[in-house]
């Protein structure tokens, strides 16, 4: 683990590879720990950085509310302090919004984006939305994040042979420190990065598992408004796909990343070997 300090605080990431530079951000709850079989894996051929966000993991805690657009500055500053523009990003759930967020605002720094169980944008435009979120918020307030962890890691994992999932997601739920995880969960509500996103031109991947929170025809009607994105959807996933299927996921990102590169060659952008 290595620690680098930005403008918001301390942050902790890690680097591993060789090769074009793949950064990738994980959800809200969660942190850089749990992408541990795509480093595993991508890192064989390319060099890939993951970061703890703002709130999360061994990063500084949130003490004060925030926004995403907060977020994602975090994300463009320690892209610029490593020097490693444009970088393929990858993000799953609140990670693909702080990714999406980035396109709107740095869409220079991105060179490919992949977003896993993901949007561009978190309405709040329905009662069954709304009290989602309010039940969520009272029971992380009245009962504590292990209680959400141990509910939630029944519903991500249904399984009978995901009891070892279950219990490492209840492990690092638990773990959070619970105001920064109740700031992070505001700064995503009602945030949207339409219609700045809608312009961007950067080769994008929407991946969905089939059995995630969002049906997939929402994915399916986002993904029309887009530039330049298309959508894959991993069978027998919820959404926690990095987990659960982690080898169908992991061929998904490569053969993105691959034909990214491949591009790049071929536009004369880029030499054979990466210096990044």
């Amino acid at each position: 683990m290595d620690y680098m300090k930005l403008s918001s605080g301390r942050f902790a990431y890690l680097c591993k590879g060789q090769g074009a530079a793949v950064l990738l951000l994980h959800g809200l709850g969660s942190s850089l720990r749990d992408w541990q079989a795509q480093i595993d894996y991508l890192s064989r051929y390319y060099k890939v950085y993951a970061l703890d966000l703002r709130g999360h993991g061994d990063s500084e805690p949130l003490r004060a509310r925030l926004e995403l657009a907060d977020m994602a500055a975090d994300v463009a500053e320690f892209i610029a302090t490593l020097e490693i523009d444009p970088c393929f990003v990858v993000g799953i759930s609140m990670g693909g919004m702080v990714g999406f967020q980035l396109l709107a605002s740095h869409p220079e720094q991105v060179r490919g984006f992949v977003a896993i169980n993901s949007a561009p944008s978190f309405p709040l435009d329905s009662l069954r939305v709304r009290a989602r979120v309010l039940v969520r918020k009272a029971m992380v307030r009245l009962l504590g994040l292990p209680a959400l962890g141990r509910l939630m890691a029944h519903k991500l994992f249904p399984h009978a042979e995901q009891t070892a999932l279950r219990a490492q997601f209840k492990t690092r739920i638990a773990g959070n420190d619970q105001v920064s995880y109740l700031h992070a969960l505001q700064a995503i509500l009602g945030w949207s990065s339409f219609p700045a996103v809608q312009d961007v031109d950067v080769p994008m991947l929407i991946i969905s598992g089939d059995r995630d929170y969002t049906p997939l025809a929402y994915k399916e009607a986002y993904v029309r408004q887009l530039r330049n994105a298309r959508l894959e959807v991993i069978a027998d996933s919820g959404h926690a796909t990095p987990l659960d299927q982690p080898a169908q996921l992991n061929l998904l990102i490569k053969n993105f990343l691959d034909e990214g590169v491949r591009a790049r060659r071929t536009s004369g952008r880029e030499p054979a070997l990466s210096s990044q």
